[in-house]
């Protein structure tokens, strides 16, 4: 956005929610209208960035009071609840792998397996990138990544000529920020729009919130099945690329540097491995015909949840020690949190509690019933669509903050499956792959300058359009492993 739009949308947000707020009648749900106008005040600013997104997410605080929608303390505890722990302990979690190292080493062990030629290469960072960016984030796991290639295409550059390299550069580095968004959508831990959809499904349909496990049973091939769709887009073009064994020397002689594994990465890899491992087998297995009882159910009292088990797991982290005798976190870890993430999730589920509240979300799903018309698998796909596009020029958490209780809305109001219609919305959200603003990996590598504009928007526009077919596909196949909502 020009500094020019930021100025316009920051004086036209609280206009636009004055309009909306005094303009509009709804006699049926008398605060559906003050609700609208902070909501769409909200989105606006979010998608124009023109303030600090954790300063518009506390806007609940000050307007829900003012407006009459709700009063400040019963606002305020929507904030704080388990997913935001969840978040939390998961992001600990993933601090721990970076700051002992575990992440690079397990990403050499993939590689150093994986390079007989340009495509095996390109599969193995693809591999890599996906499977830690379904437990760290997205940003972190492309900035380690990059890292790892770019001394592999310097090499390539002195053995087989500029041109050559420049063609890896622009593949390697394109597979690896696409991998990282997609491997966001493996786990619910692995992107925030997921926490979003958890809380979402939590506050419309309780019942039907899918456990970790679920979560994986479709996000896992909807990961597997991006992969492939990025290779069937960029694969041809990597095969063509010359290339003999000795180029991945550099990969071989990064893991010797590494050493011998240390017991601080012993610690963290057991810790996420269990840690992990709660967070599947917590609700157990009920699906076709299996009924296998989760570990919660055995304790003597029920309130267990996924942020218990995060926050369990990230405790020890604090608690034993490496081989310098200090512990694996210490007191800066916490400095290190993105407060203004935790705020930006805060504040969408205050925003989606305001419009279950005030009406607001009835009012909507009243004035989207034709929507009910529609075949679903179409409805899911012109979501998946919808989304997919609109989060390449916003932040993905912001919008599914804003258009995940719309879309509820009209699911509920049509007796439409809420979770067929969010669980889309949801992964399209991560399937930003056009320009090098839609996602941090996607700057990151744009960063380099080794990936032309022309080539990202070539390479992203398709994957954009096969992504939401490939999304709708994949949910529609698995929606027998999801409960019913």
């Amino acid at each position: 956005m020009t500094p020019a739009i930021r100025r316009a949308a920051l004086a036209l947000g609280p206009i636009l929610a004055l309009a909306i707020g005094l303009g509009m009648e709804a006699p049926a749900h008398p605060r559906a209208p003050a609700m609208l106008g902070v909501a769409a005040w909200m989105a606006l600013w979010w998608i124009a960035e023109c303030m600090p997104i954790a300063l518009t997410a506390a806007l609940p605080l000050i307007a829900f009071p003012l407006a009459g929608i709700a009063p400040g303390k019963a606002t305020a505890p929507h904030y704080v609840n388990s997913i935001i722990f969840l978040f939390i302990g998961g992001f600990l979690i993933a601090q721990a792998l970076e700051r002992t190292g575990l992440h690079k080493r397990l990403a050499l062990a993939l590689l150093s397996r994986l390079h007989a030629s340009p495509l095996q290469l390109a599969a193995g960072f693809a591999l890599a990138t996906a499977l830690l960016s379904m437990w760290i984030s997205n940003t972190a796991t492309t900035m380690l990544m990059v890292t790892i290639a770019l001394p592999l295409i310097a090499h390539l550059g002195r053995e087989h000529g500029e041109d050559a390299a420049a063609g890896m550069a622009a593949s390697l580095l394109l597979v690896i920020a696409y991998s990282a968004n997609i491997g966001g959508m493996g786990t619910p831990v692995g992107t925030a729009p997921n926490l979003v959809f958890l809380e979402t499904m939590r506050v419309h349909a309780p019942q039907a919130a899918p456990s970790f496990l679920q979560w994986m049973s479709v996000g896992v091939p909807m990961v597997l099945a991006g992969l492939a769709t990025l290779f069937l887009v960029l694969g041809r073009r990597i095969a063509r690329l010359p290339w003999k064994p000795s180029d991945a020397a550099s990969l071989n002689q990064a893991r010797e540097q590494l050493g011998g594994i240390r017991r601080e990465e012993r610690i963290v890899a057991w810790v996420l491995a269990l840690t992990a491992l709660a967070w599947i087998s917590r609700k157990g297995l009920h699906a076709g015909g299996v009924d296998i009882p989760g570990w919660a159910a055995l304790l003597p009292h029920p309130g267990v949840d996924d942020g218990t088990v995060a926050m369990f797991g990230a405790f020890w982290l604090f608690l034993l020690r490496g081989q310098d005798g200090r512990p694996v976190l210490d007191g800066e870890a916490f400095l290190r949190l993105p407060w203004d993430i935790v705020l930006l999730l805060g504040g969408g589920f205050a925003l989606a509690w305001g419009m279950q509240t005030s009406g607001a979300s009835a009012w909507l799903g009243e004035h989207l019933d034709f929507l009910a018309g529609l075949p679903l698998p179409l409805m899911m796909l012109g979501v998946a669509l919808v989304m997919t596009f609109l989060t390449e020029i916003t932040s993905n958490t912001a919008i599914t903050q804003v258009m995940l209780p719309i879309l509820a809305a009209a699911a509920i109001s049509g007796r439409m499956d809420l979770m067929l219609v969010l669980l889309p919305a949801t992964l399209s959200a991560s399937c930003a792959f056009m320009l090098p603003v839609a996602t941090p990996p996607n700057a990151i590598v744009f960063g380099t300058h080794q990936v032309p504009m022309r080539a990202m928007l070539r390479a992203g526009i398709r994957l954009n359009l096969l992504m939401a077919f490939v999304v709708t596909g994949v949910v529609w196949l698995l929606r027998g492993l999801l409960p019913t909502g």
